[in-house]
């Protein structure tokens, strides 16, 4: 939670991780800034931050995302505009049990813009993120 994060002593760090994050949407052209228009709803958004472990004893890495808040959709009215694919867990075991049975190696790797390159058919208004909404545009959304 935004508020946590900026009171915690770890503050400059999670800010840097934030800043991070919104210079890669920034860098991506993500979103604009623009009036909401009649009839649309912007929907709200949270920070969501993570302190992942550093590999081989390496210092721990402060991570931030910006997540919108979709459960505040309507049935009817935006219900159907914001879908995002994840893998199910069975899918997952799958694909393990077939390397396993196969003898082949899995790999991970991590895609730090990996949501910022999806297609989108709806326009979707987001609140600007707390902590980064722009002086002399703070009615303006995403």
């Amino acid at each position: 939670m935004y508020e946590e994060a900026m009171t915690n002593e770890q503050k400059e760090k999670w800010l840097v991780a934030m800043q991070d994050k919104m210079g890669s949407l920034h860098e991506n052209y993500t979103y604009d800034l623009v009036e909401l228009p009649k009839g649309k709803r912007a929907l709200r958004n949270k920070w969501v931050f993570k302190l992942k472990n550093g590999d081989n004893g390496s210092s721990p890495r402060y991570k931030a995302r910006i997540v919108v808040k979709g459960f505040q959709q309507k049935k009817g009215v935006d219900f159907d505009d914001i879908f995002a694919p994840t893998v199910k867990m069975t899918s997952i075991r799958r694909v393990l049990s077939i390397a396993t049975s196969m003898n082949l190696e899995i790999e991970k790797s991590d895609v730090k813009t990996t949501f910022l390159h999806g297609e989108l058919d709806e326009e979707i208004y987001m609140l600007q993120p707390e902590g980064f909404v722009e002086k002399g545009k703070e009615k303006l959304v995403c």
